[in-house]
């Protein structure tokens, strides 16, 4: 193993963007989930303390096959390059926007209001219906959280603006 502790914050790169979508790496589970939900808020250490199952190997496969990197060092889109959210949802699979916002909807909004939208999103029947959710979702945040843990949740998305 590389490290045995990761303070340092990751975030994914255009190549783990790209993974999300293509799926195209072998990879355990968790790893899959740590590489949907890593957004540079957290460390690394406590993403691993967030996402069942997953330990530092799973990271540090991530690591390896640069799907994430660095949040100093992770090249991406310039600031001058704004994405808003309703388009960077656009680069996320079914899969993966299920399984952040069934994550997220338990962590931040509870049994009851979590569990409500958990039917929400288990009630989609495509992309487009998932999609159309996590725009939801992102009001949601808002209303419950205010506009900063929004701005963040959007950042996760994948969007600048």
């Amino acid at each position: 193993m590389m490290n045995t502790t990761f303070a340092e914050h990751y975030v994914r790169t255009d190549a783990g963007k790209a993974e999300i979508r293509n799926q195209t790496i072998k990879m355990s589970r968790p790893a899959r989930n740590l590489l949907m939900v890593i957004d540079g808020s957290c460390s690394g250490d406590a993403w691993l303390g967030k996402v069942n199952g997953s330990t530092p190997a799973d990271l540090e496969v991530l690591i390896a096959a640069r799907l994430i990197a660095p949040a100093g060092a992770a090249p991406g889109r310039t600031v001058h390059q704004r994405v808003p959210v309703d388009i960077a949802v656009r680069d996320w699979t079914y899969d993966a926007l299920y399984t952040l916002l069934t994550h997220e909807a338990k962590e931040r909004f509870g049994l009851i209001k979590g569990y409500r939208l958990i039917l929400k999103i288990e009630g989609c029947a495509d992309l487009a219906g998932i999609q159309a959710v996590a725009l939801e979702f992102v009001e949601h945040i808002r209303k419950a959280h205010g506009e900063e843990s929004a701005a963040r949740f959007r950042k996760q998305l994948g969007a600048t603006e």
